[in-house]
């Protein structure tokens, strides 16, 4: 089959058996929309509002009892406070006001300023800030109360301004008063304002009758004298050192405040209620502490705040909810009120406190489902018909499609298997012309490109197995017999070419000289440089060899002079010398070199000495240093690119191991230790790729 009958049907197949596929599963999912989607959609949503509605209801609860958690631990720290002071001696120098001072603007504090949260109903329904201070407590004495006769105990409360700041600045978008009433009639409330009725007395609230009577920390419900507004009162008994009742410290906070993290998803807002309620164990009753619809009512402090308790149509509904409740458990009931079926939404009870509710229609979540369903079904509907058309049209412009794309692909195809042809029978100048403006073009190009790459790096190949032959034949073919010594040298190239050199030279006399270089780099330009040094090695090698430091200055000069300053030569000649055994070294920044001791059966890194060849032009070496070498002594010379080698963790080889190997293979013959040392090298690195060249050159004494 042609390659444009082949895109064709790929086409056809990738577009219109999906498209048919989904046009008759689309079919069959309206047929079964129509029936299912009312209960489907319905109990989806019930069970997504179910699901947000439990969520909120979880994290109001914990929103309760952390802010419940801070009014306890502040009004703990509260009361302790205000015990230390009745224990200590009356010594405070700060200003004493009474509410009387606050009444006269010309008495009070200069810093009293109208408040940003505390607001009072005017004379003309309006709401107005209270004048207050929060750097003072106010002072109020009820009815029969003279100040003679509670001075003392009144200084004793003079620093509790500092601790009431101290407890506002814990939570200040919170707390709404801090006061303290002893039952010597003392009334301490902070922060200080005015507005006393002369009628009011502390002693006779509810909060302080409670507090005394039950001789813990309470909690009530009241309405505030000064803003007229629902408050949370939490109070706590406080007590004289030898334990008798001395009053009650308290904390008010505006139920609203409460409220104010709590929040409801618009689409329930408007219908929707929430409430903080005491479950009631015994009588089996749900008391509303607090609503959100109570926001904004101003009521008469004086009259005690009506008690409110959640009712159901049907008193069995509430059988589950109080079933949940005495377990500790949240819920999610369906209950019927005034004819109206809610959603309520409850958090944990726990050890009679309070817990969060919310109340939603339960038409206003299934509306959600009934719109949900309507659209739905228009876009089923919707939905198939673009189907139809979508599917005609696209049977038309695959078959278009079809043609032109094969007609475009295939004649710059054809050109590539014929040029491709031509290649096998390495025929790399051979260029095709593609101008399709596409990724055809470009491998057209990449094909053209590859073709003279491809010329270029069989030219480069000839070039280098060249190049590897001649420098292989720059090495020593075999090595020179000398009399009492056992000697071997090896190099391996990371590249086809290298940097690394070692070199034997016959002088006579049962003498020798070794030498071993290493080049910067390696490649071309590293072995071009090593061929260099051999010449001049060569050259002057026979004159100057038995002067170890004579022929290293020579090749210094030449190299100097000859070569670029990033170019540089380590190197490491040796005399050897068989009738005296002795040998004698000397070093252009090579090294180390490692010197086995046969009688001490120990190796020693021999320094490298003067920096290397060809840096600067007048340089000089240390003395030449000479070891004498007994029967069994090893000298072994190497390049950086066997201790430098790195293993696959990155770690190098390093000198230490080639001393082990050494001091382990030393009774061994010079060429079984380098074999020894190589296959040590290649377990440790674990892998054939040379990061550098290596040489090695070892020299022993028999």
């Amino acid at each position: 089959m042609k390659i444009h009958s082949k895109i064709l049907v790929l086409l056809l197949a990738i577009a219109l058996i999906p498209l048919l596929v989904g046009t008759v599963f689309e079919s069959f999912s309206a047929l079964q929309l129509s029936r299912k989607l009312t209960s489907d959609t319905r109990e989806q949503l019930l069970n997504n509002a179910f699901t947000m509605l439990s969520t909120l209801v979880d994290e109001y609860g914990q929103i309760l009892k952390r802010d419940e958690a801070q009014i306890l631990l502040s009004l703990n720290f509260q009361a302790r406070e205000v015990e230390r002071l009745l224990s200590t001696n009356p010594k405070s120098s700060q200003p004493l006001y009474f509410s009387t001072d606050f009444d006269h603007p010309e008495k009070q504090p200069a810093d009293t300023e109208p408040s940003e949260k505390h607001f009072r109903p005017s004379a003309a329904g309006t709401l107005e800030p209270i004048p207050v201070n929060y750097n003072q407590q106010v002072i109020y004495l009820p009815q029969g109360i003279q100040r003679q006769d509670v001075s003392e105990l009144v200084q004793q409360l003079g620093p509790l301004p500092d601790v009431y700041r101290l407890v506002h600045d814990i939570r200040p978008d919170l707390f709404l008063w801090q006061y303290t009433t002893l039952e010597k009639g003392i009334h301490s409330s902070y922060p200080g304002k005015g507005g006393y009725p002369p009628e009011y007395d502390p002693r006779q609230r509810d909060w302080y009758i409670a507090a005394k009577s039950e001789g813990k920390a309470i909690s009530r419900v009241i309405t505030d004298l000064s803003t007229r507004s629902l408050i949370l009162t939490m109070a706590m008994p406080v007590h004289t050192p030898d334990g008798k009742f001395a009053g009650v410290t308290a904390i008010d906070v505006i139920y609203q405040w409460l409220l104010n993290d709590w929040t409801i998803p618009a689409e329930w807002r408007d219908m929707s209620r929430a409430m903080i309620l005491l479950f009631h164990p015994v009588d089996s009753s749900l008391e509303v502490v607090y609503r959100d619809d109570q926001s904004g009512q101003r009521n008469n402090w004086q009259v005690p705040v009506k008690r409110q308790f959640l009712k159901a149509d049907v008193a069995e509904q509430l059988e589950s909810v109080f079933a949940d409740l005495r377990a500790g458990r949240s819920g999610i009931r369906k209950i019927s009120q005034q004819g109206e079926a809610y959603l309520w939404t409850y958090g944990q009870q726990r050890n009679g406190q309070p817990f969060p509710l919310i109340s939603v229609p339960y038409q206003q979540v299934v509306a959600q489902a009934t719109r949900a369903e309507s659209y739905a079904r228009d876009q089923a509907y919707w939905t198939l018909k673009i189907s139809g058309l979508i599917l005609i049209t696209v049977i038309l412009i695959v078959l278009y499609l079809a043609f032109k794309i094969s007609s475009a692909l295939t004649r710059p195809v054809l050109q590539l298997v014929d040029a491709a042809k031509r290649f096998s029978q390495e025929k790399f100048d051979v260029q095709v012309n593609i101008n399709t403006g596409d990724e055809l073009q470009d491998l057209g190009s990449a094909f053209n490109a590859m073709g003279i790459s491809l010329l270029e790096r069989q030219q480069m190949k000839q070039s280098m197995a060249l190049a590897h032959e001649v420098q292989q034949h720059l090495l020593p073919e075999e090595t020179p017999e000398l009399k009492g010594f056992d000697i071997v040298g090896y190099s391996r190239y990371c590249d086809e070419t290298g940097g690394d050199y070692y070199d034997y030279l016959s002088l006579g006399n049962e003498q020798l000289g070794l030498a071993v270089a290493d080049v910067t780099g390696h490649g071309i330009g590293a072995a071009l440089l090593m061929t260099t040094v051999r010449g001049i090695f060569r050259a002057q090698g026979p004159l100057l060899g038995a002067n170890p430091e004579e022929l290293l200055l020579s090749l210094n000069r030449h190299l100097a002079r000859d070569t670029r300053d990033d170019f540089f030569v380590t190197f490491f000649y040796t005399l050897l010398d068989a009738k005296k055994r002795h040998c004698h070294w000397l070093s252009a920044g090579h090294g180390p070199s490692f010197y086995y001791s046969a009688s001490t059966q120990t190796v020693r890194e021999l320094p490298s000495s003067g920096i290397p060849l060809g840096i600067l032009d007048s340089i000089s070496f240390d003395k030449v240093e000479t070891l004498s070498m007994e029967s069994g002594d090893i000298l072994l010379i190497g390049t950086d690119g066997l201790w430098e080698a790195p293993s696959l963790q990155g770690e190098l080889y390093g000198t230490s191991r080639i001393s082990q190997v050494l001091l382990e293979h030393a009774a061994e013959s010079a060429t079984d230790i380098c074999h020894s040392i190589f296959t040590a090298l290649g377990n440790f690195c674990r892998s054939d790729i040379l990061h550098d060249d290596q040489t090695m050159l070892i020299i022993k004494a028999n």
